[in-house]
C-alpha cells in the first residue's frame, strides 16, 4: 500500500492550488488564509511543497516543473493541477471581433501534450504523479464578471452561443485530465464529482468571479482531497 503519511508532496498548479480568492470589498484577487492544500496536508500528515502560480497554464507549469526537477526538488509524490487558465479565452478580442475564430489559452491537444509530458518527467525521476479533476465553475456569474462594464456582452454571447458553453468547455479539460490518468494508469482524485454532489457548492463555495473558491470552499476542497486519498489507500490495501 502506498502511504502518503510523512511524505513530501509537491504541487504544480494554478490559482486553485495556490489558494486564490476574490476579495469583493477590495475588488481584486487575494489569498485565502487557509488553503485547500494546507487542510489536506494536515489531515494526511504530509509535507507540502507548493509550486503553484496564479494564472499558470499547463505549458507554463511544464517549464516550471522541468526547472524544479533539474534543480533537484525533493518529493515523493506530486499533484498536477492545471486547466482553469488553459481553457480560458481572450474575451476582449472576442468582444471586439466576434465574427472571427478564437483559440483558448492552451488548445486541447497542446494541453494534453503538456500534461502527458509532466507525468512522464515525474515518472522518470521516480516521483509518483497524481492528477485531479477540475472543480466546476459558475458560468453565469463568470460571464457577468468577465463582461463587467467594459466588454460587449452581445458580441461575446453571439460568439459563445450560450453562456453555459463556458461551463461545458471547462468540463472538457477536466475530462482530458481523466484521459491522461487512464493512459498512464496513475492515481486520479475525482474532485469534480465531490463538488457537484455537494448541495449548494456553486452558490456558497465559489467566489463572485464564478471561478475561484471561497474561504469555505478552500476548506471543503481540502477535506475532499484528503478523503479521496484515504479512500484510494484503503482500496489499495484490499
Amino acid at each position: 500500500m502506498e502511504q502518503l503519511a510523512k511524505e513530501t508532496v509537491a504541487i504544480w498548479g494554478d490559482s486553485l492550488a495556490k489558494g486564490v480568492v476574490w476579495n469583493s470589498a477590495r475588488q481584486r484577487h487575494g489569498y485565502s488564509k487557509t488553503t485547500a492544500a494546507d487542510v489536506a496536508a494536515e489531515i494526511l500528515g504530509i509535507r507540502i511543497v507548493n509550486r503553484s502560480r496564479f494564472g499558470c497554464t499547463a505549458p507554463e507549469g511544464m517549464q516550471l516543473l522541468e526547472r524544479d526537477v533539474a534543480d533537484g526538488i525533493a518529493c515523493d509524490a506530486a499533484l498536477i493541477e492545471f486547466g482553469g487558465n488553459d481553457c480560458n479565452f481572450n474575451w476582449a478580442e472576442i468582444s471586439d471581433r466576434p465574427e472571427e475564430a478564437h483559440l483558448p489559452a492552451t488548445p486541447p491537444e497542446q494541453y494534453l501534450a503538456s500534461m502527458r509530458n509532466m507525468v512522464r518527467r515525474l515518472c522518470q525521476k521516480g516521483i509518483r504523479p497524481v492528477l485531479m479533476t477540475l472543480p466546476p465553475i459558475d458560468a453565469e456569474r463568470y460571464f457577468r464578471f468577465l463582461v463587467g462594464d467594459k466588454l460587449n456582452e452581445k458580441n461575446i454571447l453571439r460568439w459563445l452561443g450560450d453562456v453555459h458553453h463556458i461551463y461545458r468547455y471547462q468540463e472538457m479539460y477536466s475530462l482530458l485530465v481523466e484521459k491522461v490518468a487512464r493512459e498512464f494508469q496513475i492515481r486520479l482524485l475525482d474532485l469534480r464529482q465531490r463538488c457537484l454532489a455537494k448541495n449548494g457548492f456553486l452558490k456558497e463555495m465559489i467566489c463572485e468571479d464564478g471561478l475561484h473558491l471561497t474561504e469555505e470552499g478552500q476548506v471543503f476542497v481540502g477535506e475532499q482531497i484528503a478523503d479521496l486519498v484515504l479512500r484510494e489507500e484503503e482500496r489499495d490495501a484490499v
